[in-house]
């Protein structure tokens, strides 16, 4: 069985799952897991499928040159192992300004050593008063020798700084 990693994007229309999942499935192809979304009319994603090995190169020939009108990038994977890490999860929410996802973004990698293994983050507006505030979900991995309360004095400082609170736990 082989692992493929594949990116898709375009112009979003009725039928593209259905379309990607055809010639996937047309190859015995194993649909593992997935992320994808529409923004601004863009659709866009990322999946992983498994696959007989005997398939894995038609598979790829059949998606890259595909008229689903989408742009399809595909790449063989193996798993990753993640021993040395443990899962942490970080909710941000606050007052919407240029470089909160920067500024967060260089704490995590520079200070912290995290990996980040998803985000999503989404502008609302607040209930009361009606401003624009910023929310993020960030999933990741810290080295496990990294210690709790650094984590969280990071995080509180960062907070203050930016003016935003930031929820954490580990997963």
């Amino acid at each position: 069985m082989k692992s493929i990693l594949i990116s898709v994007l375009g112009d979003d229309k009725p039928g593209l799952l259905d379309s990607l999942s055809e010639i996937i499935v047309s190859n015995d192809g194993d649909w593992i897991e997935s992320n994808m979304s529409t923004i601004e009319a863009k659709f866009a994603g990322i999946l992983r499928v498994n696959v007989p090995a005997k398939n894995a190169k038609k598979l790829i020939k059949e998606l890259t040159s595909s008229k689903l009108g989408l742009q399809i990038a595909c790449e063989e994977t193996t798993p990753a192992t993640h021993s040395d890490f443990k899962s942490y999860n970080i909710e941000l929410i606050g007052q919407n300004h240029v470089g909160i996802i920067n500024k967060l973004s260089h704490v995590l990698t520079y200070e912290l050593k995290a990996n980040v293994e998803g985000i999503k983050t989404e502008i609302i507006d607040a209930s009361m008063s009606g401003e624009q505030l910023f929310k993020a979900q960030i999933n990741l991995h810290l080295p496990i020798s990294i210690d709790e309360r650094l984590i969280k004095d990071k995080l509180e400082l960062i907070a203050d700084e930016m003016m935003v609170e930031i929820y954490s736990y580990e997963s």
